[in-house]
């Protein structure tokens, strides 16, 4: 009796770690196809070399016709490019003023992360280097204006 008691517990036991097993495999497997089946794109489309101040830095910018569904981040690379458009005009507008408030860089962080979940194959490495170089300046703005008011 002992020994069909152990036989079924371990069989159970073997039976739920197969069964997890399997369920995550089918659901790595889906994740890979669905993956697979989209090619990621390339880093380069629709970035170009912007110079500010004997600087470059890329600037992705999307045609609407181009964009992605909706559902699948067109809306996230609508706002992070909206974001980004408008730090671009501050920057060209004032040479002293800080370009990025803690709440748009939060929401850029937001739109990155969102835009990631709905579709990892987009390429954002351009939008993150523009953000980066707008961090630089504010960086330079800021050490100005602190050694000015010494």
């Amino acid at each position: 009796m002992l020994l069909l008691a152990l036989t079924l517990t371990c069989t159970t036991a073997v039976q739920a770690q197969v069964s997890s097993v399997l369920v995550n495999g089918v659901g790595l497997g889906t994740r890979l196809a669905m993956r697979g089946s989209k090619a990621e794109q390339k880093p380069g489309v629709f970035v170009t070399p912007v110079t500010y101040q004997a600087q470059t830095f890329p600037q992705k910018r999307t045609p609407a016709k181009k964009l992605p569904k909706a559902d699948v981040g067109g809306t996230e690379i609508t706002a992070i490019e909206q974001l980004l458009s408008t730090r671009y005009a501050a920057l060209q507008a004032d040479s002293t003023s800080v370009l990025l408030s803690m709440e748009q860089e939060k929401e850029f962080g937001r739109l990155r992360n969102n835009l990631q979940a709905f579709n990892p194959t987009w390429s954002a490495d351009a939008y993150l280097a523009e953000m980066d170089f707008y961090r630089q300046q504010d960086a330079l703005r800021k050490r100005r204006t602190s050694q000015i008011n010494k």
